[in-house]
């Protein structure tokens, strides 16, 4: 058996490891956490090791003396600079490389390259501009996943999260755009080979709520776009140019835009798996397996993906499911969660919480995100409905129903054009 190791053993990794483990291959997790309720990718591999990810030297001697013949990471750029270099150390197989992870994490050079290939993007201040329009979005230039992202509507909120995005950014650099209020987040994603660069997936995004200060919090992706053909039609054949130019080999780019009056205009994007794990969906829905290739790809075997893409794919509705509490709460269980779990057409569910599981600040907390699957729509509605009057949360003060539950009406608004 050829040996993989994925870096990282949170939940997302879980996926990862069953999926590889189902092609035959021994799979290894590492990372230094050893708290249980953190690490269940670790219970689920065929080995486990309490190695930082960041711990080069000490990660290099233990690949070679166990003989690992592949390299896996996702869900996070640091992840993926832990699997570059090490790949480079021991030289193997690597899907991406150090310049082109640069593009995802500094926000200023996918700008720049989009302007080159005539991608548009959104309207840009310099922080220091007296001329900036509310509202705005901060956000660290080198960092994703929603991390030190604000929304400011004034002058002094402006300041608390510049501030606030310099402290996040690990080089000091920040970005300051419009914020577009009033557009939908559409996301796209592109496997990637050495000769060609195809879009596999659309999805339209619903924020969590329009309160303020939760601008950033997304609710729910819906699949496919209801703007996927206005997307073809006007930006695709310019992402694909941009795509092949940087010579990736065998991977997946996800890209962020917002629609705005018929106009999409880039803000971010992501060399990487995405937390979404929309690789769940595709293989549900399109029978396109882009990870099992990046698997194959990593422990140096042939590979080939399907893309041809059915036109009766059907639908698909990837739930980020949130409980509100008091900072300091405890959670004693999930009331519903094994239920919810196996509900017909789930295709991801990733818990977050578990008991002994403390709120964190005043903002509300994610209980999960789910993904459902389904030629026929009322099907996804139905079942979502269902997961809203099952799952609950029990703390040590009350038992709290979902926050800002996804309802029948935002699914039939996202999906229909």
């Amino acid at each position: 058996m050829k040996k993989l190791l994925i870096i990282g053993s949170s939940n997302a990794e879980v996926d990862v490891i069953k999926i590889a483990q189902s092609m035959g291959y021994y799979v290894i997790t590492t990372d230094y956490y050893t708290d249980k309720n953190i690490i269940p990718a670790k219970f689920v591999a065929n080995e486990a090791w309490n190695i930082s990810w960041m711990d080069y030297d000490t990660l290099e001697q233990k690949c070679r003396e166990v003989g690992v013949d592949g390299i896996m990471a996702g869900f996070s750029e640091f992840r993926v600079e832990s699997m570059i270099e090490m790949c480079k150390r021991l030289n193997l197989p690597c899907y991406i490389n150090s310049d082109q992870l640069e593009i995802t994490r500094d926000k200023n050079k996918f700008k720049k390259l989009c302007k080159e290939f005539g991608v548009p993007i959104v309207n840009e201040y310099d922080p220091n501009s007296k001329d900036i329009k509310f509202p705005v979005i901060i956000k660290p230039t080198d960092r994703g996943g929603s991390i030190g992202i604000n929304v400011a509507y004034n002058e002094a909120e402006y300041k608390e999260f510049l501030e606030y995005a310099y402290s996040m950014s690990p080089s000091k650099s920040v970005v300051v755009e419009d914020f577009i209020g009033d557009g939908v987040k559409f996301d796209c994603s592109y496997y990637i080979s050495e000769k060609d660069a195809i879009l596999i997936e659309t999805c339209d995004t619903t924020m969590l709520t329009k309160q303020k200060g939760y601008e950033t919090m997304q609710k729910a992706w819906t699949f496919p776009s209801k703007h996927e053909q206005e997307y073809i039609d006007q930006v695709h054949d310019n992402v694909k140019s941009m795509l092949m130019s940087l010579g990736m080999k065998c991977g997946v780019a996800n890209i962020s835009f917002f629609y705005r009056n018929g106009r999409f205009y880039v803000f971010e994007t992501g060399f990487r798996l995405g937390g979404g794990h929309s690789f769940d969906y595709q293989r549900a829905s399109n029978g396109i397996d882009y990870l099992s290739c990046m698997i194959k790809y990593a422990v140096g075997e042939d590979y080939n993906v399907d893309t041809n893409i059915p036109n009766d794919r059907g639908y698909a509705v990837t739930y980020n499911i949130y409980f509100k509490s008091n900072e300091g709460d405890v959670v004693n269980r999930v009331i519903g969660e094994e239920f919810v779990k196996n509900i017909d057409g789930m295709v991801t569910y990733l818990p977050n919480l578990y008991p002994g599981y403390v709120v964190v600040g005043n903002k509300p907390n994610k209980i999960a995100m789910c993904t459902l699957c389904d030629k026929d729509l009322k099907t996804i509605i139905d079942n979502i409905e269902i997961i809203n009057k099952m799952l609950k949360v029990e703390t040590n003060v009350e038992t709290c129903s979902i926050f800002c539950e996804l309802t029948k009406q935002e699914i039939i608004d996202s999906i229909s054009k």
